[in-house]
């Protein structure tokens, strides 16, 4: 991984001591022919995040080192993201996570429909693992839901959302929008990159190949915690579209209970197409182990969609990236 690279990777980690050997590990053992660099930024870490990075043996690893908050007015995330892609020297820029392992496939997968000229960004798949039981299976099928769903907005001409924990895009795009100092403070940096990709005209794939897996979170109220962050997109296409998706099949299961009759069947067939296009989800990606599970995903999701109102209710403060912030 030395001289002038055709595709850099960027990876921001926040006390990811644990993670970040096996993420660099998978990025080593790539099957890829071309020239890579990897530029790590620690952001504040205190846990020996930069010491285990520089222990994995990662040839022509930059790491990049944030000692405390810019007072950018913008998030430490999006400083440190920001910092990491400006540093990068590579056409293609790949992005994911600290606790990100990565398919042999990743890199080349990702890559060539922009090196081909085919598209400017691609969005690729992230599973969870399994360690955690339904909370990696709901996690797994929760984000294939929104990357078909985004996917399908994308094609209509909507501004879809992506996920930095397994994007690509070509770097002078960052700086075409105008970064994060264009963009503004937001919680959700990766859904406002990909917006302002959306409108400065710039074409973005949904891959189903590619895919990197994450940890997925710990405890159900940690998942309740994050779709807080997650859901402080702001009005869109894809915000109204999931929202009155889901409204619909809590209000018809609602009618059904109360009436019956035509409001019953109602309720099924939109059950029914909820199961289905959560099912095509994780067949796209193909996860087929998880096709019985797609019926219980979009009930679950209201349910996690009721607790984070009821958490927002009580306080709109989101801790991200060792910060609190007002959502």
């Amino acid at each position: 991984m030395t001289g002038e690279p055709g595709v850099s990777v960027v990876i921001t980690a926040h006390n990811a001591a644990g993670s970040i050997g096996a993420c660099l590990q998978s990025i080593a053992t790539q099957a890829y022919d071309g020239s890579v660099e990897v530029v790590l930024v620690d952001d504040r870490s205190t846990d020996g995040t930069s010491e285990a990075a520089l222990a994995a043996g990662l040839p022509g690893l930059r790491l990049l080192r944030v000692e405390k908050p810019s007072g950018s007015g913008l998030t430490t995330r999006q400083d440190a993201l920001a910092l990491g892609i400006r540093a990068a020297r590579g056409r293609v820029v790949l992005t994911t996570d600290a606790d990100g392992i990565a398919a042999p496939d990743w890199i080349s997968a990702m890559a060539a429909p922009i090196l081909s000229g085919r598209a400017d960004a691609v969005a690729g798949p992230v599973l969870f693992r399994a360690e955690r039981g339904w909370l990696g299976i709901w996690q797994t099928i929760d984000v294939a839901y929104y990357l078909l769903l985004c996917s399908l907005l994308n094609a209509l001409g909507f501004a879809g959302g992506v996920l930095f924990g397994n994007f690509a895009f070509r770097r002078e795009l960052f700086d075409a929008v105008g970064g994060y100092e264009r963009i503004g403070f937001t919680l959700t940096e990766d859904l406002a990159f990909g917006r302002a990709l959306k409108a400065h005209g710039s074409r973005i794939s949904y891959s189903s190949r590619g895919a990197v897996e994450v940890a997925a979170c710990d405890s159900w109220s940690t998942l309740v915690e994050r779709a807080k962050r997650v859901s402080s997109g702001g009005l869109s296409a894809l915000s109204l579209t999931i929202g009155g998706w889901m409204a619909a099949l809590a209000v018809l299961a609602v009618l059904a209970l109360a009436f019956g009759g035509a409001f019953f069947w109602l309720f099924v067939v939109r059950y029914l197409a909820g199961a289905a296009f959560s099912a095509i989800s994780v067949a796209r990606v193909g996860r087929f182990s998880l096709l019985p599970a797609a019926l219980l995903y979009e009930p679950l999701a209201i349910v996690i969609g009721l607790r984070v109102m009821a958490r927002l209710a009580r306080s709109s403060r989101v801790e991200w990236g060792g910060k609190s912030y007002a959502r």
